[in-house]
């Protein structure tokens, strides 16, 4: 593949600094600037579109990608079928490191990618067609949707997909479906009648929404303060059971930080995690919590690449057996993807032997 990089901003060189030397079957031919004053070197003007053959045009740039191809189609005369995003990249140089694997679901995903564009999920998560309509709250002035015949409250300038001049919410349960690497509820791992919950990582809330009933208590963790009067809302009518706590969940008892250990007051059954590459520390202050329960336990382990063996090693040291999601996801928000290239594990499931 002859390719050209489009932007010599910051997107293009942070790519370049990570991937450092691409395969001998990916030629980089240049970057393209409209800045004149860029020109020179490896740098170079898109008129050189017109003499010199390529394969494709790599936008780098999220934010400005749709302006960049409208101007290469309109002004430059380019197929639209020779413009990628920088997506399309990351799936060429890890199609190229992982050709001669023998991990047999590796394969399937990279013959997935011959027809399909990269994503985070791949073809274990199907794009359906479960919409919710956006409802406004009047005295509350938030939006909310019905979610299981509850309000679930979203910020009041969250921003919402429009179908037919509607606001609309799509797939709430998309990541939890049967074959999805970030499936929570998985064989035994599950969230029984009078359990103790604790969901790290609230966000809107669809996780312990959907298993309210069941719950004897449930502690919420959300850090993000815009959540926090959604969830308030959202969970009001079980609010003699629900503890919301608004601080990051950590390894030390701090200002802006909670451990495990000082919020559980005693019984804990079931733990789900999803706090952006935090759960290695938060697991570390949830020690003595962990040690005296036998908690099912569904733990992200795909913001990083190390995590899914930190997670594994921290609930081993006490007392847990732990196994993982099956499929893998391509985390394509971490900044050092470029540089790792590499497929994880989505959840680490643990409980104690019996």
């Amino acid at each position: 593949m002859r390719f050209f990089l489009f932007g010599a901003g910051r997107s293009t060189l942070d790519i370049i600094n990570r991937v450092k030397k691409f395969p001998e079957n990916m030629k980089l031919l240049g970057i393209l600037d409209d800045d004149s004053s860029k020109w020179g070197g490896f740098i170079v003007s898109p008129q050189l579109l017109q003499t010199v053959k390529f394969d494709k045009i790599v936008i780098p740039s999220a934010v400005h990608f749709s302006a960049i191809k409208d101007n290469l189609m309109y002004w430059h005369h380019i197929d639209e079928e020779k413009i990628e995003s920088k997506f399309y990249l990351l799936k060429m140089l890890m199609t190229e490191k992982y050709k001669n694997s023998k991990d047999t679901e590796i394969q399937d995903i990279l013959k997935y990618w011959q027809d399909n564009p990269l994503s985070v999920f791949n073809q274990y998560v199907s794009q359906g067609k479960e919409m919710h309509i956006v409802h406004w709250d009047c005295i509350e002035n938030m939006p909310y949707i019905i979610f299981e015949d509850k309000r679930m409250y979203f910020p009041y300038d969250h921003r919402f997909h429009v179908v037919d001049g509607k606001k609309v919410v799509f797939d709430i349960l998309g990541e939890q479906q049967p074959t999805s690497p970030h499936l929570y509820i998985k064989d035994d791992i599950v969230v029984e009648q009078g359990d103790v919950v604790a969901d790290a990582g609230v966000c809107e809330g669809n996780f312990a929404l959907r298993y309210i009933e069941k719950m004897s208590k449930l502690y919420l963790f959300e850090s993000d303060r815009r959540w926090i009067k959604p969830l308030q809302k959202t969970f009001e009518k079980f609010s003699d059971k629900v503890v919301l706590c608004h601080k990051f969940l950590g390894r030390n008892d701090q200002a802006t930080c909670i451990t495990l250990d000082s919020a559980i007051e005693g019984r804990l059954d079931f733990l789900k995690m999803d706090i952006e590459g935090a759960e290695e520390a938060a697991l570390l202050g949830g020690e003595k919590t962990l040690r005296n329960n036998n908690v099912k336990c569904a733990i992200c382990s795909y913001h990083k690449p190390e995590a899914e063996m930190q997670i594994k090693d921290i609930l081993q040291s006490y007392g847990y057996k732990t196994n993982t999601s099956k499929g893998y996801m391509v985390f394509i928000w971490d900044e050092n993807i470029y540089s790792s290239q590499d497929f994880r594990r989505g959840i680490v499931y643990a409980r104690k032997g019996s």
